[in-house]
C-alpha cells in the first residue's frame, strides 16, 4: 500500500477507535505506577527528571502519557495523526486540570512540523510499529536537542504466542502496523550516538492465555494490553511470580529476549 493510503489507513482507524473512549475511563497512574508495567515505569526512569523539560509525546493518541508526563510537570508538546484521538486527549487535559501545561497538534512522525533541536526529550508508546521507522528515526533525532533522549515502548515480532493474539484480535488492530524486529532498531543507531533496548514480558504473557482460556475474553472487544492495566491489582499476585520468573530467564538466557513482548528503546543524540 502506498505511503499516502497507509497514512490515511492509520488515521481512520484510529478515528474510528477514538469514538469508542470514554476520556473517564482511560488509565494513567495505573500504567504508569500499577503493578503490572515495568516497562512504563523504567521508560520513564530513563528520561529522568522531567521538571520544565520541553517534552515530544509521539504519537499520542488518547492522551494518558501526555497528562502523565505533565504531571511530573514537564512542558509537553503531543501529536498524533487522529483528530478524533486529538479530542479526547484535549477533555482529558481538561479533567485534570492541565490544559494549560499541554499543547496538542495534529501531524504524522514521519513530517514533524518543528523546528530542529527543539525538545530536551521525545516519549512515545506504540508509534514506531505505525509508521515508517527511517523516516520517524531522521524526524525524532532532528527536532531533539543534542545531548538529548528518545525513550519509545514497542512491541517486538518475535512471539508466536503473542503473534497468534495478534492474528485473532484482527478487528482492534491496523492492517499496516508492523511490531518492531531488533533490525529495525538498528535504524536508529544510523542517526543516534548511543541506542539501547530492553526487553520485558515473557513469561508473563501467559496471562493473556488466561484471559482467552479461563475467563473467555474476546480480544476483538476487550484489548487485552488495555485489561491488564485497568485491571492490575486483580493480576498483582500472578503477574508479580511470572515477572520474578523472566528476570531470571533473561538473565540465565538473554537470547530469549526476542521473545519477549516489548521492548523499551533509548536512543541519546
Amino acid at each position: 500500500m502506498q505511503k499516502s493510503n497507509i497514512l490515511k489507513s492509520e488515521e481512520v482507524f484510529h478515528d474510528n477507535w477514538a469514538k469508542e473512549i470514554n476520556p473517564n475511563d482511560l488509565c494513567i497512574l495505573e500504567a504508569f505506577e500499577g503493578p503490572v508495567s515495568p516497562e512504563y515505569r523504567f521508560a520513564i526512569s530513563l528520561l529522568g527528571n522531567l521538571k520544565d523539560k520541553k517534552i515530544l509525546d509521539a504519537g499520542c493518541g488518547a492522551g494518558e502519557e501526555t497528562i502523565y508526563l505533565a504531571s511530573k510537570k514537564a512542558k509537553v508538546t503531543a501529536f498524533d495523526i487522529s483528530e478524533k484521538m486529538l479530542e479526547v486527549a484535549q477533555k482529558l487535559a481538561n479533567k485534570f486540570h492541565i490544559e494549560q501545561s499541554v499543547n496538542f497538534k495534529k501531524m504524522n512522525a514521519e513530517k514533524l512540523e518543528f523546528p530542529n533541536e527543539s525538545f530536551d526529550q521525545i516519549f512515545g508508546n506504540s508509534v514506531l510499529h505505525h509508521v515508517n521507522i527511517k523516516k520517524a528515526a531522521q524526524e525524532f533525532h532532528r527536532v531533539l536537542k543534542r545531548g538529548g533522549k528518545a525513550v519509545f515502548i514497542e512491541p517486538l515480532a518475535y512471539n508466536p504466542l503473542i503473534n497468534y493474539y495478534r492474528r485473532i484480535a484482527n478487528i482492534v488492530r491496523t492492517r499496516d502496523e508492523h511490531p518492531l524486529k531488533f533490525e529495525d532498531i538498528k535504524i536508529f543507531k544510523k542517526h543516534f550516538k548511543t541506542v539501547n533496548h530492553y526487553e520485558f514480558q515473557l513469561t508473563t504473557l501467559l496471562i493473556f492465555c488466561y484471559f482467552f482460556l479461563i475467563e473467555r475474553v474476546n480480544p476483538n472487544q476487550d484489548r487485552y494490553w488495555k485489561k491488564i492495566i485497568r485491571e492490575g491489582n486483580k493480576y498483582k499476585t500472578m503477574f508479580n511470580i511470572l515477572y520474578t520468573i523472566d528476570k531470571t530467564i533473561l538473565t540465565v538466557c538473554p537470547f530469549l529476549k526476542r521473545f519477549c513482548w516489548v521492548t523499551v528503546i533509548e536512543a541519546i543524540k
